[in-house]
């Protein structure tokens, strides 16, 4: 089983570098097929530090969500269409399927084969064609396949004829009168000279001699004269009979209509319904090309998915890649606050009070007696640094700081020095598209009715705020509407000066009940604050519980604003 260890939508450099790192660690501990992600497209200071310590980046996924490819059976037997019907079933019952697909000479879908069509065609008693009529349509190598004799030889063995079949089991007189003029002829006949003669005077497509029963020579100099295929076979009349009514091609047997098909890219939730709705088990699945891949059996739909998850540095399924909450996740390694929901089975779940969840990580990996490569160690360093701006922001702990001092060793490189490389990466407010400064690092947040979002950059010129405020304004606007939040921020921050700026957009009594100075635009200066999780949020939760406590209506006016 695959499993999939992410940080949250919208990466940093913490939660890629934990993400990468405590998979490395689960499959040393044996955990098969582990893979780190990266929700959508790596930021370029990440990027960069994968780069630095020569540490191959988390797999780029835009979502996990659970798809027809991921659950498909792709082991289900493909019947091709020009495989006899005799065998074509057989193929069937031994299969343990209630149908099978049926494929075309390139691998295009013709239809499927059930027992119910089957079934329908040998009931239609009145039918000239199908299992209870006379008339066969089929190839002289599906024939000789069924009656087991000798394949004979032609370029024409594989084109389909259209035969009627007669059994020359009457004397010379009678057989003549019973026989037609003309059409197509396959004639069962036994080891009677004077009815092979009389057969090939009519001039019959196909002799069949049963009972292992040889062909006079003069017999088969004359057929080979007059173009006629013999087919001796070790079978009597009787079963030759039943077994050719099988020789037809199975494309030709009255295969059963797909009312769905599946593509692989289809994702489960979308496609669930509709599967169950089905009358059939089995829903075949093609590629964009229409090629049969494989199926989708109905007990595969709600059956346990074939992924898993671990969730690093968040834990609030709102802000994990999309289709997160399709999965069952076995492992949150996390130092936010705890917003999971309530689980079925225990899972392992790590959180404390750290700065950054690369901290947690490295003390699993000494905890567990686990060697730390330079490289990865580096890669961890990074992730601390970045998200505790150096061990200056007030998230800081002494576990952070234990932890840098013995990555330092490990990696060979100091903190203040990476973290000089880093800022040197280009700034997010000069070279970035305004909506990728916006989501680079946007967490959102559901409390108390009220839905939001709270993005941070890091910058070291503050004032770059102001010349793209406009520009920022209206991506942000546009992200309120499209998600329907109550209200959105953009937090920009200093690191080395330890201030920010806070752009905030959206409920109107929010805005005027922030504790901080705004300017004529809007923009509030936070002077010491440089964590969104310990300083601007708990003030913005602490706002909201105001606004919705009991009693209070929608659009009362906070006291003392």
């Amino acid at each position: 089983m695959r499993t999939y260890v992410t940080g949250h939508r919208n990466p940093d450099i913490d939660s890629l570098a934990s993400a990468y790192a405590l998979a490395e660690l689960r499959r040393r501990q044996g955990m098969e097929d582990v893979v780190p992600l990266c929700p959508g497209l790596m930021p370029e200071r990440a990027a960069w530090l994968f780069d630095r310590f020569n540490c191959k980046p988390p797999v780029s996924m835009s979502d996990v969500h659970l798809r027809v490819g991921d659950i498909m059976d792709r082991e289900i037997p493909i019947v091709s269409g020009r495989t006899s019907l005799y065998y074509a079933v057989k193929m069937l019952r031994k299969s343990g399927y209630s149908r099978l697909p049926v494929s075309g000479p390139d691998g295009e879908l013709l239809g499927m084969l059930s027992p119910l069509c089957l079934l329908e065609n040998l009931l239609d008693v009145g039918a000239e064609q199908g299992l209870a009529g006379r008339e066969i349509n089929t190839s002289l190598r599906l024939m000789a396949e069924i009656v087991k004799a000798k394949e004979p030889s032609g370029s024409d063995i594989d084109a389909l004829r259209r035969l009627k079949v007669y059994v020359g089991a009457m004397g010379a007189d009678s057989f003549d009168e019973h026989l037609p003029r003309t059409g197509d002829l396959a004639v069962i006949v036994g080891d009677r000279p004077d009815i092979h003669l009389r057969a090939l005077q009519h001039h019959v497509r196909v002799l069949i001699v049963t009972g292992g029963r040889p062909v006079d020579q003069l017999i088969s100099e004359e057929a080979g004269r007059l173009g006629v295929a013999i087919l001796l076979t070790d079978y009597d009349s009787a079963t030759v009979i039943r077994r050719l009514r099988f020789s037809s091609p199975v494309e030709e047997s009255g295969l059963a209509k797909c009312r769905l098909v599946l593509e692989p890219g289809h994702r489960v939730r979308d496609i669930s319904d509709d599967v169950l709705e089905q009358p059939e088990d089995v829903i075949p699945v093609v590629d964009a090309s229409r090629k049969v891949i494989g199926a989708v059996l109905k007990r595969q739909i709600g059956a346990v998915p074939p992924s898993r998850m671990i969730l690093v540095d968040h834990n609030e399924t709102s802000q994990s890649i999309p289709g997160a909450e399709e999965l069952p996740v076995i492992e949150v390694v996390d130092h936010h606050r705890i917003g999971f929901p309530a689980t079925k089975l225990p899972i392992k779940f790590t959180a404390d009070v750290v700065g950054s969840t690369c901290t947690l990580v490295a003390m699993m990996y000494r905890s567990a007696g686990e060697s730390l490569p330079p490289g990865l160690a580096g890669l961890l360093l990074g992730g601390i640094v970045s998200d505790t701006l150096n061990l200056i922001s007030p998230t800081t702990s002494r576990l952070d700081h234990r932890m840098v001092d013995w990555l330092e060793k490990l990696s060979g490189v100091s903190a203040s020095d990476l973290m000089g490389e880093l800022c040197r990466i280009a700034s997010p407010l000069v070279t970035g598209v305004a909506r990728d400064v916006i989501d680079a690092d946007r967490k959102s947040y559901s409390e108390d009715g009220f839905s939001f979002s709270l993005s941070q950059v890091e910058e070291s010129n503050l004032a770059l705020l102001e010349r793209r405020r406009e520009e920022l304004e209206r991506q942000m606007d546009e992200i309120m509407k499209a998600e329907k939040l109550d209200f959105i921020g953009l937090m920009v921050t200093d690191a080395v000066r330890g201030n920010s700026r806070l752009l905030l957009l959206g409920d109107r009594r929010l805005r005027e009940a922030m504790p901080f100075v705004s300017d004529d635009n809007g923009v509030f200066s936070l002077p010491g604050v440089v964590s969104r999780k310990k300083q601007l949020l708990p003030q913005v939760l602490a706002l909201i519980s105001t606004l919705r406590k009991p009693g209070a209506s929608p659009d009362s006016e906070i006291p003392g604003t």
